[in-house]
C-alpha cells in the first residue's frame, strides 16, 4: 500500500528526518492521497524544534518519483486538474517552507512531478543511474508550479530545451546543467547522503535555519532588498543562537 514513511534519527547535533515515498510498485508516482500525505508530513516536521535536516527519497533503487499518477490524469476535467495541481503545489511548498534544509536523495527516475518535488528541495544528490525530465508536453500539458524555478537554476535556454522537447537527460547532464549538486554511483549514494547530513548538522543550528529563511527572501526580493534582509538575519542569529561560543571554539582550536 502506498504511503509516506517517516523515520526520525536523534543525534548529538539534533534530529534528522528520513522521508521515503513508499509506492515502489508504481515507480513512486504521486497519487492524490500521497500528495496530501506528503504535505501533512512536512507540515508536521516543521513543528519540531530539534529538527536539523530532512532527507527525501523514493523506495527502491529505480525511481525517486517517476511522475504523477497517470490513471488520475487520464480522467481529469478542468476542475479536478486544478485541484490536483494545487494540492501538489501545497505539498512542495511545505517542503520549501521546512525551516531546515531538505536533501533530495535521487535514486532513479525523477520525472515530471518528481522533478518538481526535487526542485523544491534545497540540495539534490543523484545516483548515476537517474534520469530527469519534464514530459508534460507529450500529454498536451504545460510544465507548471516549481518548474518556474528552473530558469534560475539552469538558464532559460536549457529550461526551454527540457520543457519543449519533453525528453529526458541523464544524471551527468543534470550535473553539468546545475540541476543536481552531486552525482555518485548508486552503491555510493547513501555514503554521499551521510556525508552531507553530517556536514550540515555539524554547523550551527540557528545559522542554518536563519540562512534558509534568508535564501527564500533572496528568491522573492531584488538584489538590494536581499542585501538589506541579510542585515536583519545576521543580527537575528545573535538574538536566537550562540555564534560567539562557536567563534571562540574556532579561535581556540586554531
Amino acid at each position: 500500500m502506498a504511503k509516506i514513511d517517516v523515520r526520525i534519527d536523534a543525534g548529538v547535533e539534533g534530529d534528522v528526518a528520513w522521508i521515503t515515498i513508499e509506492n515502489q510498485a508504481k515507480a513512486n508516482c504521486l497519487s492524490s492521497e500521497l500528495i496530501a500525505e506528503l504535505e501533512i508530513t512536512f507540515c508536521d516536521l516543521a513543528k519540531q524544534p530539534e529538527l536539523r535536516l530532512a532527507v527525501l527519497t523514493g523506495a527502491g533503487d529505480r525511481s525517486f518519483i517517476a511522475g504523477a499518477n497517470l490513471v488520475e490524469l487520464e480522467g481529469f476535467d478542468e476542475h479536478s486538474a486544478r485541484n490536483y495541481i494545487t494540492a501538489l503545489q501545497r505539498a512542495i511548498q511545505a517542503i520549501r517552507d521546512l525551516p531546515v534544509p531538505v536533501v533530495a536523495r535521487v535514486n532513479g527516475a525523477c520525472i515530471g512531478a518528481g522533478l518538481e518535488v526535487a526542485i523544491g528541495c534545497d540540495i539534490r544528490i543523484s545516483s548515476s543511474n537517474a534520469v530527469f525530465g519534464m514530459p508534460e508536453v507529450a500529454f498536451d500539458l504545460p510544465s507548471v508550479i516549481e518548474a518556474a524555478l528552473l530558469p534560475r537554476m539552469i538558464g532559460w535556454g536549457r529550461t526551454a530545451w527540457l520543457l519543449y522537447r519533453g525528453d529526458v537527460i541523464d544524471a551527468e547532464t543534470a550535473l553539468e546543467w546545475g540541476l543536481v549538486e552531486s552525482v555518485v554511483p548508486l552503491e555510493g549514494l547513501d555514503a554521499a547522503i551521510a556525508e552531507t547530513v553530517e556536514t550540515i548538522c555539524g554547523n550551527g543550528p540557528t545559522g542554518i535555519r536563519v540562512q534558509k529563511a534568508l535564501m527564500r527572501q533572496w528568491e522573492r526580493r531584488g538584489i538590494d532588498g536581499g542585501v538589506r534582509a541579510g542585515i536583519g538575519s545576521f543580527a537575528q542569529a545573535y538574538r536566537n543562537g550562540d555564534p560567539g561560543t562557536r567563534v571562540s571554539a574556532f579561535r581556540n582550536k586554531q
